[in-house]
């Protein structure tokens, strides 16, 4: 976990210092350009179990975030999200077998950036690109496997997506709605039957934000 997030925190910096000194934005940075925000909404996430039939399930979970980043002028911003997501237990039967899938729980480590049309409007629509790292934990048990409960390896997974909506500037407040699709491919083998395997991707999300500016 330290290593990927030294690596997006690098990419930050980076992507920050290469675009104002490639566009001579740097002469214009002031404090008032960093912000701080929280985020939250509604995601249908699809869970998804490989090598159980019919093991494919989506439900709307609530999730939250907080994100530190910084506009360049008035036209773009880049920034950095730490945010939680907990899907609901997935329960299936199939072939006789029950399979039950609880305590899932995916921590998102994200670099966005967003273009803002109409930047001298108090409402501004935006659209973005999203990278980062997913981590996915859960537990489980699935009746041909073993007759007590197991986990799911816990690991990182490379996530992506883009996101689009409107922001609302009020002096050095931003007040925000949006859509994201975020996604990753990682698959988390259970521990008591090796061809079991979980997918938590396909994150479709509506949400709120609110930032300051400092």
């Amino acid at each position: 976990m330290k290593k990927i997030t030294s690596l997006l925190t690098a990419l930050t910096v980076s992507a920050v210092s290469s675009v104002a000194m490639a566009t001579g934005w740097e002469d214009d940075w002031s404090t008032s350009d960093i912000f701080v925000g929280l985020e939250g909404g509604y995601s249908k996430t699809k869970v998804k179990v490989d090598g159980v039939s019919g093991a494919d399930k989506s439900d709307n979970t609530g999730f939250f975030g907080l994100r530190l980043g910084s506009y360049w002028e008035d036209e773009a911003r880049a920034y950095f999200t730490v945010g939680y997501l907990k899907p609901k237990d997935a329960n299936w039967s199939s072939n006789g077998n029950e399979v039950h899938v609880k305590d899932i729980k995916q921590l998102n480590l994200l670099v966005s950036a967003d273009y803002l049309f109409m930047p001298e409007w108090e409402v501004q629509p935006f659209v973005g690109l999203t990278i980062g790292a997913a981590e996915t934990k859960a537990k489980g048990f699935v009746s041909d496997a073993s007759t007590t409960e197991g986990s799911f390896k816990k690991k990182w997974a490379f996530a992506y997506g883009a996101q689009a909506g409107v922001i609302y500037q009020i002096d050095n407040i931003d007040l925000e709605a949006g859509l994201k699709y975020l996604t990753n491919s990682t698959s988390h083998h259970y521990e008591h039957k090796h061809d079991v395997k979980l997918k938590v991707n396909d994150s479709r999300q509506v949400y709120v934000a609110a930032s300051i500016h400092f």
